[in-house]
């Protein structure tokens, strides 16, 4: 009988929170912690690393580093950090995997998030997905032909792209929790509990917000022809006060893919980092994300 693969290292850097989780290839947790991220100490992140081996005591195969913001998949950094500027030029897999012992490699939380959700997920039973995370902005990941889209760098920047000519206001700038917040002076999940209590200001601002990320997955729909679009971070939270105004404009529009909410939550990145550290190890030569190699 072969021997069992080796767990995989999963991290989700968030500006807020930095999540760590041992899971087994199949997508089963085994271990997980959580700490608040410390914004002005980049090297906390490879000490996050290095106490969860040292706590969950398992072999592990490798680390996948899920991260918000543009990643370079052939040169393995991040592009940017827009939640964690401090942190900007101190992250790499290069680096990581020097410091912590494994091979490392980093991805786009959406693109992870799409892959969760896609394998284990609400996305089954499709080859052809899209994941929309709607939370402080707002992210996309694409698959097709049940393999995430990417090239040189990760790709479907949703939330970074206009949707008012007048003002130029970018979609998460419009449609995203920040913008929930700015415009109700009031905590996203002040705003999703009062619209659970039928308050109809809290309501209409979910409308608001909702036709802005309608009008995103309509564009997202029309260019990649998704069976199914998954809509998950924490605004998604609201459930029908967001969704019900996203398929509306859909269907407006004359479009009517299914549109759903995350079945993992804030799991979804975390079991997509098991899904691409398996994808890693089948992808060609010269097409593979980078990865960061110890020694």
């Amino acid at each position: 009988m072969p021997n069992e693969p080796d767990p995989i290292l999963v991290v989700d850097l968030g500006g807020t929170r930095l999540r760590t989780a041992v899971l087994d290839p199949y997508g089963g947790l085994l271990h997980r912690t959580s700490m608040s991220t410390p914004r002005d100490r980049p090297e906390a992140l490879a000490a996050a690393i290095l106490d969860t081996l040292d706590s969950s005591r398992f072999h592990i195969a490798g680390a996948v580093i899920g991260i918000a913001g543009p990643i370079s998949y052939a040169e393995g950094h991040p592009i940017r950090l827009p939640n964690l500027p401090q942190w900007d030029g101190f992250v790499s897999a290069e680096g990581l995997a020097r410091v912590v012992g494994l091979p490392v490699t980093l991805a786009n939380d959406a693109d992870l998030a799409a892959l969760g959700e896609h394998r284990f997920g609400a996305g089954r039973g499709t080859s052809d997905m899209v994941y929309v995370t709607v939370s402080t902005g707002v992210g996309a990941g694409v698959i097709l032909n049940g393999r995430l889209l990417h090239g040189q760098r990760s790709g479907a920047e949703i939330g970074l792209t206009i949707i008012d000519l007048e003002s130029g206001a970018l979609v998460e700038e419009l449609g995203s929790g920040t913008a929930l917040e700015q415009m109700t002076g009031l905590s996203g999940a002040q705003v999703t509990l009062r619209a659970a209590q039928g308050d109809p200001t809290a309501i209409a601002a979910f409308g608001r917000i909702g036709r802005v990320v309608g009008t995103a997955l309509y564009n997202l729909a029309r260019l990649y022809a998704p069976q199914r679009i998954v809509v998950g971070g924490g605004v998604a939270q609201a459930g029908v006060h967001l969704l019900n105004p996203v398929r509306e404009f859909l269907r407006d529009h004359g479009e009517h893919v299914e549109v759903v909410a995350s079945a993992l939550g804030d799991d979804s990145g975390l079991r997509g980092g098991v899904a691409f550290w398996n994808d890693l190890q089948e992808a060609p030569p010269g097409r593979a994300p980078f990865l960061g190699l110890p020694g």
